[in-house]
């Protein structure tokens, strides 16, 4: 065993101990990767021998998460820090998007898909799966140089008022909409999906510039958890103003309906609290973790019954306890998308090839300074899978990669997902700074944003450089 001098937040260096692998970034081992490939082996080969689409998926879910399962266990075995990875996020995201409903029962399902169309999502699906395994691994991992990145920590002072700073410029948009009415705000949260007064028209305008600002949003959950390693050391009026707009904050989230970013929330929040905690133990590792996950399944359930019909609705009029809900836990039917684009092409539509690329670049250039920007794709993903108008589907990236390129899309997307996680989980040191570990948390959030849809990946990746800028750039000071 050997002795580590490690800064803690208010400067001073105590001794740490620890083997020297802890100082090292985390990463996958090679062990589990073979596990996984054999368990993506396993699901397509059983899921054939199976009568209908239901089963045939919750094969795959079954066959594909006890993989996942035993991968996590090999990982595990270099200390728990080494499950605190992009990577992982990636695939337990994209297991939760695509099949990890089908563990329960859905004869509904059966009514979406035939056979076929079924057996190739779950061969798109399968392919993805293991194009991030391999992926990961193509990025080796050691210390990350980057001086944009290994950023020096902050003081108490200074991190609480970039905590203000991105709170007032992340609600400023829904506060000006009404009138700085607090309560009328919140009202406006629990009412039907798009009814808010701040709701983003579709093209956007020179107005929108201020709802891109809410972005900063997104940041408050991870410096949150890190604020709350700190609360010994800070004013107790500012822990409690941050636990406030935390939980503010999340309430929004789950009031909006978008699980995606409810999710998110969570997630970043309990990364930036684990990667920031001076050391791990059951209960300050371990319970949280458990109570998160069941927070984040149970408000999964329900903001999927009240999405269309707001917070409040579903509460008033009790439709939780009406019959009418979901007997079983569902997330999106994401692979009814994705069979249905296997279809449409190319027998349908020509591939898109670069098309795909280009929108996802340019995505988050605001339309005022690019009037000309092209609003979409020549074929949407609603218009490949016959969805009618006013409804929007997701098929995950892997929908979207089969959009570009077929199953050559899905392989080179899904490898360099995996290759870029892996080269984000470099800056996951031990002895990083907590402020580059709340920057190493947002990419968790990015990592979720982009297993639904890949066109998010450069707009969410404004959150981290924001963080950066106000650290660099001298923003707060």
């Amino acid at each position: 065993m050997s002795y580590y001098y490690q800064s803690d937040f208010n400067g001073d260096e105590y001794p740490y101990q620890g083997n020297l692998e802890e100082h090292y970034p985390p990463a996958p081992a090679v062990t589990g990767t073979f596990a996984i490939l054999i368990g993506l082996v396993l699901a397509g080969s059983l899921s054939t021998t199976v009568e209908t689409p239901s089963l045939m998926a919750r094969e795959v879910a079954t066959y594909t998460g006890l993989a996942l399962l035993i991968s996590i266990a090999l990982d595990s075995r270099r200390g728990i820090r080494n499950l605190f990875r992009t990577d992982l996020m990636c695939l337990i995201s994209l297991y939760f998007l695509t099949i990890a409903e089908f563990l329960f029962h859905q004869e509904k399902f059966d009514q979406f898909l035939t056979i076929e169309q079924t057996g190739k999502a779950l061969q798109i699906i399968l392919i993805g799966f293991a194009g991030l395994t391999v992926g990961r691994h193509l990025i080796k991992p050691k210390i990350v140089h980057s001086g944009w990145l290994n950023i020096t920590d902050l003081s108490n002072r200074t991190l609480f008022r970039i905590f203000i700073f991105a709170t007032l410029l992340g609600y400023l948009h829904m506060l000006l909409s009404v009138h700085f009415d607090l309560i009328a705000m919140t009202e406006a949260m629990i009412g039907p999906r798009f009814s808010q007064p701040w709701v983003r028209s579709r093209l956007g305008n020179l107005s929108s510039l201020l709802t891109e600002l809410g972005l900063l949003r997104l940041i408050l959950p991870p410096l949150t958890g890190m604020i709350w390693n700190r609360r010994h050391t800070l004013p107790r009026f500012q822990v409690g103003i941050a636990l406030l707009v935390f939980i503010y904050t999340l309430f929004q989230g789950f009031a909006g309906g978008a699980r995606n970013i409810f999710v998110a929330y969570m997630a970043t929040f309990l990364m930036a609290y684990l990667l920031t905690l001076p050391r791990h133990t059951f209960r300050n590792t371990i319970l949280p973790t458990i109570i998160s996950a069941f927070t984040v399944m149970y408000g999964s359930y329900h903001m999927l019954e009240f999405r269309n019909m707001g917070l409040r609705n579903y509460i008033v009029n009790q439709a939780y306890a009406s019959g009418e809900t979901r007997d079983t836990f569902a997330v999106d039917y994401n692979l009814g998308p994705i069979g249905l684009i296997t279809d449409a092409f190319p027998e349908q539509h020509h591939y898109l090839g670069t098309e795909i690329l280009i929108w996802s670049i340019i995505k988050p250039i605001p339309r005022a300074f690019w009037p000309g920007k092209p609003e979409g794709l020549s074929v949407s993903i609603e218009e490949a899978v016959g969805a009618g108008r006013g409804y929007t589907v997701a098929s995950t990236f892997l929908g979207e990669s089969y959009m570009m390129a077929g199953s050559t899309g899905v392989i080179l997307m899904s490898l360099f997902f995996g290759a870029l996680a892996a080269w984000w989980n470099r800056l996951a040191l031990q002895r990083q700074s907590d402020y580059s570990m709340v920057i190493y948390a947002l990419g968790f959030f990015v990592a979720v944003i982009t297993m639904r849809s890949m066109f998010w990946l450069t707009t969410m990746m404004l959150p981290i450089l924001a963080l950066i800028a106000f650290r660099k750039v001298g923003i707060v000071r």
